[in-house]
């Protein structure tokens, strides 16, 4: 299918919270950018992994996302296997990606963690020609890590001003998950960090953070662990930050 933006998560939301302007402004490029989730989040506190699948369809499309899919890994079970690694190749010959975002490689999270080495190993190994899939062999360009709980020094930092807005709405779309004064209610389920009013402010302040860094209201923080190759000062550089 040769997409030029793949993103890798474990669970939906992940990518609307972590990376989910720099998804909107690539699709607004002009750039063919699709998402792989790993699971359908059935074991979180709140909602149904049907409801949960539901909301990052819509998510997806308020984004203007071309592909979701799932893989219907287990749920705060991911492991680092064969069988998980051959469903990441099987998927990366498939949809041939260009760039691969995926997890930072530590978190709180062990899924998030897991996901971030799983994706590098499958992706990896999708360019072996011997590991025969019944597909042609792929490997992509370049692996671009997203923040999700822990922080890390940033590569480069991508200015999401002006995709704030349609993030914030895709974030909305999970009605089960977040805060909104006009979503989900539940007696039954309890309330969660996730779903209290102030954590989304906290999302928002550590992308004020990040794009203060490069002189922007927004930004999204990613890392790269490769040296980056730079051929050209002026266009490299042509953005002038003030303070």
């Amino acid at each position: 299918m040769d997409y030029d933006i793949v993103a890798f998560a474990a669970h939906q939301d992940d990518l609307e919270l972590a990376c989910g302007g720099t998804l909107i402004k690539m699709v607004n490029k002009g750039y063919k950018v699709g998402i792989v989730d790993l699971t359908r989040g059935e074991m979180g506190t709140r909602g149904t992994a049907e409801q949960r699948v539901a909301e990052a369809q819509e998510a997806a499309k308020i984004m203007g996302i071309r592909h979701r899919e799932n893989l219907g890994l287990p749920d705060a079970c991911i492991e680092i296997t064969r069988d998980n690694k051959l469903k990441i190749i099987e998927a990366v010959r498939r949809l041939r990606p260009r760039i691969v975002l995926l997890p930072y490689w530590e978190d709180r999270h062990p899924d998030h963690a897991k996901t971030g080495k799983l994706v590098y190993e499958g992706a990896f190994l999708a360019g072996l020609a011997k590991l025969d899939t019944g597909q042609e062999r792929y490997r992509p360009n370049r692996y671009i890590y997203y923040m999700c709980h822990y922080s890390f020094t940033p590569s480069f930092v991508v200015d999401i001003t002006d995709q704030i807005e349609k993030k914030w709405k895709a974030i909305q779309a999970y009605k089960t998950q977040f805060y909104n004064p006009d979503g989900f209610r539940s007696a039954v389920e309890p309330e969660t960090i996730l779903s209290s009013e102030d954590f989304i402010e906290r999302v928002m302040t550590r992308y004020r953070y990040y794009g203060s860094l490069i002189g922007a209201a927004y930004g999204e923080p990613f890392l790269i662990r490769e040296t980056v190759e730079v051929d050209d000062l002026v266009t490299s550089f042509q953005r002038t930050v003030e303070f």
